[in-house]
């Protein structure tokens, strides 16, 4: 069953689905509006505003997604940019306690914290020949069960196998 709370490392993230939720039935009169800062190829850059209803600002949040972080943000960095920045915005209006990092964003963080993933994806970026990145790969691929760390891996692969 989904509760919008979602439990990362011991500790409890309100979603900013649940955030936007209580948001709404506290404060049925007031908007939150959204606006793209700057987009390309590379990134997304959005800044959320909470406004009460006289058009006064209570608070403001701003994210940044690089489209390549992540096999999500290839194709929704910039619905992933807007969730982030409408959180941050609700935690400075007080709704989500007193964490500013949305869910998503934390478990985003702890699953770039793993050296083993990032050594092997610099052995990945290092290999110098076809038949060396086809060694490091295969060992790495062997090592690592996570679909996200086997997506990194993958796409480091396909980015050397180009370069090459």
């Amino acid at each position: 069953m989904n509760t919008g709370i979602v439990n990362i490392k011991g500790k409890e993230y309100m979603t900013v689905a649940l955030r936007v939720q209580h948001f709404r039935e506290v404060h049925p009169d007031w908007s939150i509006v959204t606006q793209i800062v700057h987009r390309d190829a590379d990134e997304v850059v959005m800044v959320a505003t909470i406004l009460n209803e006289q058009n006064r600002i209570i608070a403001t949040g701003h994210a940044e997604e690089k489209r390549k972080a992540s096999q999500i943000n290839s194709t929704s960095a910039l619905e992933n940019c807007e969730t982030s920045a409408i959180g941050r915005a609700l935690a400075g209006a007080g709704f989500g306690g007193s964490e500013f990092a949305s869910a998503n964003e934390v478990q985003n963080a702890i699953a770039q914290q793993n050296p083993a993933v990032d050594k092997a994806i610099n052995a990945i970026k290092e290999a110098g020949s076809m038949e060396a990145l086809k060694i490091v790969y295969t060992a790495a691929i062997r090592q690592f069960k996570s679909e996200a760390d086997l997506a990194k891996i993958n796409a480091a692969k396909d980015a050397r196998k180009a370069e090459l």
